[in-house]
Parts: structure tokens; C-alpha cells; sequence
């Protein structure tokens, strides 16, 4: 939530495009599976070396839900995607609430991170009433392209 804003159409900011795809997961549970449902759009990063606090990011994110959906899946697409947009790339191991531990990772180019994959987490697919499991990933285009 942004605490001063300008006006009142821009007082909330999202840090990750992770949260509007499981909100579309939540009500498509009727569609035949497997779903691969992807979103491009602008999120916020707090940085504090920049004067203004954050940058705003051109950002894609992605899920697959299905009953077979797992972290060699969701990596077969990130090397995928790398290899058109030719860049090399490595996993780092991280822990991150949203995924199950041992199951995510970040995604590095150089010294840079451009973005995170994994397996979502039982508990969060269960605040979300989702039932089936979900690899989702998420990547900085701004970097990437």
C-alpha cells in the first residue's frame, strides 16, 4: 500500500504477478487439466539504492497446475525459454514461503537475480481452496530483454 499517493486509483503496488495467477487457478477448478495460464505486467521491488525506494519491473509469471506438475517440469520450461532468449543461466537454492523447501529456485544470470521457480506449497494452495498441485515461475523481462 502506498502511503502517500497521488491520487486514489494508484494506492496499492503488487510485488509479484505469483498471487493474480493463483487467484484465476482459484476459480478455474471446473476446466479440464492440465491449466497453463501466464501473465506479463508491471511489479514493484524495494531497493533502497534508488532515490524513490522501489522500481517498477516488466514482469512474467507464469504457473501450470495438473495432478503430474513438478520442479523438473517448471525447469524444462525456464530452459526453454533461456535458450530462445539466449541466456545462460544457473539455480541457486533459496528459501521462499510461497514454494516447498528443496523444490524452488532463483534464477541467476551472472551476479544478477532475474527470477524464481518452484512448487508452490501445499499450504498456500490451500488458502487458495486450489487442489491440485501448481510449479509456477516468476522472471524480470526488464533484465531479460
Amino acid at each position: 500500500q502506498i502511503a502517500n499517493p497521488i491520487s486514489e486509483n494508484y494506492v496499492m503496488v503488487r510485488p509479484s504477478t505469483l498471487p493474480s495467477l493463483l487467484a484465476a487457478e482459484a476459480v478455474s477448478a471446473a476446466a479440464a487439466y492440465p491449466h497453463r495460464v501466464f501473465e506479463a505486467g508491471k511489479t514493484v521491488r524495494l531497493d533502497k539504492d534508488n532515490v524513490l525506494g522501489s522500481v517498477t519491473e516488466n514482469t512474467l509469471g507464469w504457473i501450470q497446475a495438473d495432478a503430474e506438475a513438478d520442479f523438473t517440469e517448471v525447469s524444462s520450461q525456464l530452459a526453454a525459454l533461456m535458450y530462445y532468449l539466449k541466456h545462460e543461466y544457473r539455480l541457486e537454492a533459496i528459501d521462499d514461503p510461497r514454494f516447498i523447501p528443496g523444490r524452488v529456485g532463483l534464477v541467476m544470470v551472472g551476479d544478477q537475480s532475474v527470477g524464481i521457480i518452484g512448487e508452490i506449497h501445499p499450504m498456500v494452495l490451500e488458502n487458495w481452496g486450489i487442489r491440485v498441485p501448481i510449479t509456477a515461475g516468476e522472471l524480470c523481462l526488464d533484465f531479460l530483454l
